[in-house]
This record gives structure tokens, C-alpha cells and sequence, in this order.
């Protein structure tokens, strides 16, 4: 197994992101309303791994960048601490 498949085992999988890497290395995400978009936060989040992989593998066709399904992870930060941060 790759180092980019293995995570921490108490890490848990919220949803999916379909990410295209250009050969320069750019990296955006896949909405439909806006196709390609450098914030993964303005991406598709995808809560069924099947949608996304269909999706990607449609979205890859005549396509020379590489377009992966990127896990989405939990977010274990406390939430106030963001909070305290923005009025910072």
C-alpha cells in the first residue's frame, strides 16, 4: 500500500472531492455549475464514493490531466478555536 492511500486510522471519511492535476501541476476541483475551481471549498462534495468515481471517470475522458477522487476527512479542530482565530 502507497503513503498516499494510508491515513491515520482515527481519521474519518466525511465525503469526496474529484481533483484534476494539470502537467504543470495545477490543481483544481470539479463543480458542475462552475466545471473546474482552484478552492476545493467551491468543488462538488461528493457523500457517495460511486458519484464521484463515475463522475471523475466521465470528466477524465479526452482529458490529458490526471483527475482523481480525493477523501475528505473530518475536520477534528474545535470550532471555537476558529472562531477565536477570525476575531484575532
Amino acid at each position: 500500500m502507497s503513503d498516499e492511500n494510508m491515513s491515520d486510522e482515527n481519521d474519518v471519511i466525511v465525503g469526496y472531492l474529484v481533483q484534476r492535476e494539470d502537467e504543470d501541476g495545477d490543481v483544481t476541483f470539479w463543480d458542475p455549475r462552475n466545471e473546474w475551481q482552484e478552492d476545493p471549498n467551491e468543488g462538488k462534495f461528493y457523500e457517495s464514493e460511486d458519484e464521484a468515481n463515475a463522475d471523475a471517470k466521465k470528466l477524465q475522458e479526452g482529458d490529458s490531466a490526471t483527475i482523481t477522487v480525493e477523501l475528505v476527512f473530518e475536520d477534528d479542530e474545535d470550532p471555537e478555536e476558529d472562531a477565536e482565530d477570525e476575531k484575532a
